[in-house]
């Protein structure tokens, strides 16, 4: 194959020499400095979002106190509110307190007979809720109820109390009467619901 040898005129040799003299800087351009230039632009976008962390950090710190102080605040409510019947009205209330009984005298193995709802009395700055109820069992049951009226919340008291042995029942074939463990209690258990504010 035979090279064409023609010569070159004035401005094709220098567009070639422009050429030949751009090829290497565009070659080191690509080479070397956009490389560099993408990570300097990838530094500064970093350096602005650590930038912006920092900022909503140091706002977040500077509110530490007052955040604290809400925590606090509602950590107290909280404890308080645990202390008192739940319920918006004396109502819901009565029926909370009814239930929670009921639970208890049945874990413990007792019978609920009846319960009857107390008036409401205003206290202060809280409402009295009481329940009187009648329940029967023997003397390991009642004191599993009164144990959990006491150490359990909502704090509750034991106003009143009344306890009876149910009568001796006859053994059929005896006919002698027999002695029960069983006993009928009846008692009044009140709490406290806060009063709402109006």
């Amino acid at each position: 194959m035979k090279l064409l040898k023609t010569p070159l005129t004035d401005a094709q040799q220098r567009i070639l020499a422009v050429a030949l003299t751009a090829l290497p800087i565009l070659l080191i351009y690509f080479i070397l400095a956009a490389p560099y230039l993408r990570l300097l632009k990838e530094g500064r976008e970093t350096i602005e979002d650590l930038q912006f962390q920092l900022e909503r950090l140091q706002k977040t710190a500077a509110q530490q106190s007052q955040w604290q102080q809400q925590l606090q605040t509602l950590q107290q409510q909280n404890q308080r509110n645990r202390h008192y019947l739940e319920g918006n009205t004396p109502a819901l209330a009565s029926a909370e307190l009814q239930k929670y009984l009921s639970n208890i005298i049945r874990q413990a193995g007792g019978e609920l007979t009846s319960t009857q709802v107390i008036p409401p009395r205003e206290e202060d700055k809280f409402t009295r809720i009481a329940v009187r109820i009648r329940m029967s069992g023997n003397t390991e049951v009642l004191r599993e109820v009164l144990h959990a009226i006491e150490t359990r919340q909502p704090l509750l008291m034991v106003e009143t109390m009344n306890i009876r042995p149910v009568r001796k029942r006859r053994d059929p074939k005896t006919r002698k009467l027999v002695a029960t463990e069983r006993m009928n209690i009846d008692m009044e258990v009140f709490g406290y619901m806060a009063t709402p504010k109006s």
